[in-house]
């Protein structure tokens, strides 16, 4: 992010603070039904017209470094891989052998030299071509040119990896990420490199799990042993390019940074920062480390969850690093995350059924959670 955005951002964060309040949202209070959550007809147009019109990040460019380096996807719906070419070219696939649908890639592979059926020993090119049919002589008729594996646009920016779902999908990857990209620029996410990913089903709808993170209000409560200590009197401020957002959340010694030189403000010292890349990424900067959260839709009450942790190898280095880097991940991944805001919403998500609410009320301070929601139903509405 760039310095006076930076200070732009903690200039407004202050004053919302000494305001009490946090940057209006919608100046309403919303209610949402709750068959969003449950109903399987919503459930595949979410999945058909959502899931299916935006590039959607894959992972850290750490993980495809170098040629055979691959990133798997975590979805079934879209089984892609990504890999380095021996070119050094960025390419994507579907991870599925033209011949009969096995899966190329399992994820057991260190590194890719070619893709090889485990069915019948196809051979592709990493670059998709396919190279070599086993008994060639029981295929006397087939042309090779016609057999690559389907290639997806993919693309490169800023250290993250992204892929989009249909074969004719945009990828003008600055336009998409607009000035949010930028952030990510100046905050050097290309000079992070993966420490662990975790990847889980839960069950919750994909909404309710990233909607917790888009209000404060529930910090002092459902944190309160936890988070609440680094946020107190928080408020958050936000902003928007698309269908993303941008929020940033006052940590607790905010205040602190008027007693210091503008110029050396880091907005990392006083706030998290987060975004919400649509429709399914949520990416947080936390002081010293980054936490990246993909959320894939398998039914209406159940959600593939990625969580990938990235750092800067030179603040943990040797023995100790690492034992900082696992405190960081188990309470973030393990206590913050999987026991605290997704344990509620899949308990919300169990009552849904037999609960007496026909719909979810938003207030004013949870007007983030109601604006992700209606870029989604414009979405469906112009499908």
């Amino acid at each position: 992010m760039r310095h006076e955005t930076q200070i732009g951002l903690l200039d407004r964060l202050m004053e919302l603070r000494q305001a009490g309040r946090n940057q209006d949202m919608l100046d309403a209070v919303m209610e949402v039904p709750v068959e969003k959550y449950t109903a399987p007809e919503i459930f595949e147009a979410e999945v058909r017209s959502i899931f299916g019109g935006f590039p959607m990040l894959a992972g850290h460019s750490s993980s495809v470094a170098e040629p055979g380096r691959y990133l798997l996807s975590d979805w079934n719906r879209l089984p892609f891989v990504v890999v380095r070419d021996k070119e050094g070219v960025l390419r994507a696939f579907l991870n599925i052998c033209r011949h009969r649908g096995a899966r190329l890639v399992s994820g057991e592979e260190d590194q890719l030299s070619a893709f090889v059926c485990p069915y019948h020993g196809w051979v592709y090119g990493l670059d998709g071509s396919l190279k070599t049919v086993t008994r060639s002589y029981a295929f006397p008729d087939i042309d090779k040119c016609n057999y690559g594996l389907l290639e997806l646009p993919v693309a490169e920016r800023h250290g993250l990896v992204w892929v989009h779902p249909d074969p004719e999908g945009a990828m003008d990857m600055d336009a998409h990420l607009g000035p949010f990209g930028q952030d990510m620029h100046h905050f050097g996410i290309e000079d992070f490199t993966r420490y662990t990913k975790t990847t889980v089903t839960k069950e919750a709808n994909w909404k309710l799990l990233i909607k917790t993170y888009l209000e404060g209000y529930h910090v002092p409560y459902l944190h309160r042993t936890t988070l609440a200590a680094n946020f107190r009197k928080g408020v958050l401020a936000h902003d928007e390019h698309g269908a993303h957002m941008r929020l940033a959340a006052a940590r607790t010694n905010i205040l602190e940074a008027m007693d210091y030189e503008r110029s050396s403000w880091n907005i990392l010292d006083y706030a998290s920062v987060y975004y919400l890349l649509f429709p399914n990424a949520f990416f947080i900067m936390h002081p010293d480390y980054v936490s990246i959260n993909t959320f894939y839709p398998e039914a209406p009450d159940r959600t593939v969850w990625s969580h990938e942790m990235l750092y800067r190898q030179e603040a943990f280095p040797g023995e100790k690093g690492e034992k900082a880097l696992r405190k960081r991940f188990e309470f973030t991944n393990d206590v913050v995350f999987d026991q605290e805001d997704f344990a509620i919403a899949e308990d919300i998500q169990r009552g849904l059924r037999f609960g007496p609410n026909k719909y979810h009320t938003l207030g004013l301070e949870e007007g983030l959670v109601g604006m992700f929601q209606q870029t989604i139903d414009h979405q469906l509405q112009a499908s």
